[in-house]
Formats: C-alpha cells, sequence, structure tokens
C-alpha cells in the first residue's frame, strides 16, 4: 500500500468498528489500514478520546469505500434507545462486547461533560433483548 497517498474513509471509536470496516473494504477488494494513537497500545483510550481509529485508504478508492461503508441508499438510521447507564468507560464497553457476543449492536454515548456516565444505546427493536442479556443472573435459590 502507497502510504504517501493515504485519505480517511471514516473514523470510529473503538478499535473492533475500525477493524470490521477495515475487513469490508478488503472484502470489496480496496486496501485499507487502521491509524490510531494508542501508545503502542498501552492505551486505547488516547485514541478513543481523540480522533479515533482511522481508516486510511488510497485517495483514488475513498469514493467506492465512503460507499461500502455507509448503508444502501433507502435504508434509514434506526432509532437508538438508551438501555443502561454506567459510570465508567470500561464498564460500558464491557456491555457492549456481551451485547455483540450476544448478537446485538451498541454504541457508547458520552456524557462525561453532563455528569460523568456513560449510556449504552441500541436499535429500538434491540432494548429487549439487550435489557435481558445484561441483567445479573440470578441467585439459584437453596
Amino acid at each position: 500500500m502507497d502510504h504517501s497517498k493515504l485519505v480517511l474513509a471514516q473514523a470510529f471509536g473503538s478499535q473492533s468498528e475500525a477493524d470490521l470496516a477495515k475487513s469490508m473494504l478488503e472484502s470489496a477488494g480496496i486496501d485499507a489500514m487502521v491509524q490510531a494513537d494508542t501508545a503502542g497500545g498501552m492505551r486505547p483510550h488516547i485514541a478513543w478520546s481523540g480522533l479515533g481509529f482511522r481508516v486510511l485508504v488510497r485517495e483514488e478508492d475513498v469514493a467506492e469505500a465512503r460507499g461500502v461503508l455507509e448503508p444502501p441508499e433507502g435504508v434509514s438510521a434506526a432509532k437508538l434507545v438508551a438501555v443502561q447507564s454506567f459510570g465508567t468507560l470500561d464498564q460500558a464497553e464491557t456491555a457492549r462486547d456481551t451485547l455483540a457476543s450476544a448478537g446485538v449492536r451498541a454504541e457508547i454515548e458520552d456524557l462525561t461533560r453532563s455528569g460523568s456516565t456513560f449510556r449504552l444505546l441500541v436499535r429500538e427493536e434491540d432494548v429487549a433483548t439487550s435489557r435481558q442479556v445484561l441483567q445479573p443472573p440470578q441467585k439459584a435459590a437453596t
């Protein structure tokens, strides 16, 4: 890949989202790479709080890449609903990863400027499943 002519296709809030986008692009025959400042992988929150995880492609591929990463025409963005709040980003990321393993896509909303919390957002149709997955396990009766 010619690194001298790379441009931003899209930025993401997490490494996993950027890796997924990179895989989608490569499946479409577009070379891509993920760039982020994570202090050598030791501090991923630096990328999250800064410019994010950036997916870069060759300049001549940027239009096609953005087309691959955008939803198809006629598909409107689903309404997102808050299912749970967390005091730390780590807690919110753990819950997001738990939902992902159950097949539910979730986003983290940063509300630290208004009260030091993070909210987990899911599509309206995934609310019931999300709450069930995130519900703490019940103690067995003895």
